[in-house]
């Protein structure tokens, strides 16, 4: 009769203790090697970090939802959203990022329901989102934020309104043409033309070719939390 002990399993609170206190260290080397640990434990240790970021008086939190980001499980949604509508300005900044990375219809109802946000960082990259998943009930949220005072903000809109491809669009982008922002307005040409709708304004054609070519500014933006 095998009597042998079972395996220790990796992904017991003891064996990442460690790990999780790292995650609100004042060292951002420690930190980012805690966030890269806690995420390769994958989907085992996502109840413990939902538990954290329930309270968003504890310190560490904007790592804890890189990890969730980077784990990308659909049961952090709430606790995300939460962190996203709740928290200090870097917490917000990580939910927003750590939501864009799981890909369900919910995160894309609150980044609609949050395209408000007076954020422009966050809105940019809840436009870029929203464009990247190119579901056509985000023309909406996305036309709101193409007349944002920001220009980023309504440089990103423009752009992800033509990644959607919804010729309802048309609108928005049409009176984006008038927009005060050169880079604005060429956006919005560009997705006109991507739309295979016509452009009855003198900008020079290289400006629209530069302007479909441009990387997306909030996915730049956001990249240093991969």
């Amino acid at each position: 009769m095998d009597t042998a002990a079972p395996p220790p399993d990796p992904n017991e609170k003891k064996y990442y203790e460690n790990d999780m206190a790292d995650l609100g260290s004042d060292d951002p080397y420690l930190r980012e090697q805690a966030v890269v640990r806690m995420a390769q434990r994958g989907f085992g240790v996502v109840q413990a970090l939902i538990d954290v970021l329930s309270n968003l008086n504890r310190p560490g939190l904007a790592a804890t939802a890189k990890v969730l980001g980077r784990v990308r499980d659909r049961r952090a949604v709430p606790a995300l959203t939460n962190a996203l509508r709740m928290g200090d300005e870097e917490l917000r900044s990580a939910a927003a990022w750590a939501l864009g990375q799981i890909h369900e219809p919910q995160v894309l109802a609150t980044f609609a329901a949050e395209a408000d946000r007076q954020h422009p960082v966050i809105q940019a990259y809840i436009a870029y989102v929203l464009g990247s998943a190119r579901d056509g009930n985000s023309v909406k949220p996305l036309a709101k934020l193409l007349s944002a005072p920001q220009r980023e903000v309504a440089f990103q809109a423009a752009c992800a309104l033509g990644e959607i491809g919804d010729r309802d669009a048309a609108g928005p982008l049409r009176r984006a043409l008038g927009h005060k922002e050169a880079v604005v307005r060429v956006a919005a040409a560009a997705s006109l033309k991507r739309l295979g709708l016509s452009v009855r304004m003198l900008i020079p054609r290289k400006w629209i070719i530069a302007a479909v070519a441009i990387p997306s500014v909030a996915s730049v933006v956001f990249y240093f939390y991969r």
